[in-house]
């Protein structure tokens, strides 16, 4: 029987500003399977925020327990959450995070650098082009971001996040910077990451940008106020059959290229 890749019990997480408790995770249960492809939505304050640093090993949960594929993270060291932020979950930012003056081949390689396995400057060199060129993007490889759409910048994230074949991939807003053709283009790259095996998380507050996952997970103050397949989502489940059309839509456009 297949495991769940992350299976969470009992989290909570409390700050403490100042004389005030803030309790912005209140016993989450939850668990993803491999090649799952889910949103995680809620309003400003509902906790998906924290929840996604948590699960991206950014954040230590106050209590409860983490498990990723099996290992007990909320109890590892500082060197092994580090290992693992690096080597088993890739990051996807709703403002690219690139380096402005490295071009899109050094942003990828960036991972490279902080992995005892990556070898020589060749061997990493190969692997960020190989990642460039499964995003759509080796004919701008000697691109700095300035010289590229926003688009562009964000499917160079991509490229960084997948370049150590992370188990999860964990993406907070990546289509907030875009426009709607733009945003079609990038979850159609999702999808077909998904389709190739690929674990993907997706923060969203938009219904529309949520259709294109199988699974919403919609948060209120700190819970879980409902965990439904995307068509069974009173929201969105309206986007969804206009959500694969478009996928197939520019999947195919992008078959054909």
């Amino acid at each position: 029987m297949q495991q769940p890749i992350i299976q969470l019990r009992g989290i909570t997480k409390v700050y403490r500003v100042g004389v005030e408790t803030i309790h912005a995770l209140r016993g989450v249960d939850l668990d993803i399977m491999p090649n799952e492809m889910v949103a995680i939505m809620g309003s400003s304050g509902s906790g998906k925020s924290t929840l996604m640093n948590t699960l991206g090993c950014l954040d230590r949960p106050t209590a409860g327990e983490y498990r990723l594929g099996g290992n007990l993270v909320s109890g590892m060291g500082a060197d092994e959450l580090a290992h693992i932020r690096n080597e088993e979950i890739g990051f996807v930012f709703q403002s690219f995070e690139l380096l402005p003056r490295q071009t899109a081949l050094e942003n990828v390689e960036l991972p490279l650098l902080y992995s005892p396995t990556a070898g020589g400057w060749r061997a990493r060199r190969v692997r960020a082009l190989e990642a460039l060129d499964r995003v759509g993007l080796s004919k701008r490889v000697d691109h700095r971001p300035n010289q590229l759409s926003g688009g562009q910048k964000q499917r160079v994230a991509i490229a960084r996040a997948i370049l150590n074949k992370p188990r999860i991939l964990m993406a907070d807003e990546p289509t907030g910077n875009l426009d709607s053709a733009t945003t079609a283009e990038i979850l159609a790259l999702f999808t077909r990451l998904h389709r190739e095996g690929q674990t993907i998380l997706i923060v969203t507050h938009e219904d529309d940008v949520a259709a294109h996952c199988r699974r919403v997970v919609r948060l209120r103050d700190g819970r879980i106020l409902s965990d439904l397949p995307a068509e069974q989502d009173p929201e969105v489940g309206r986007h969804v059959e206009s959500a694969r059309a478009l996928q197939a839509a520019v999947l195919a456009e992008g078959a054909a290229a």
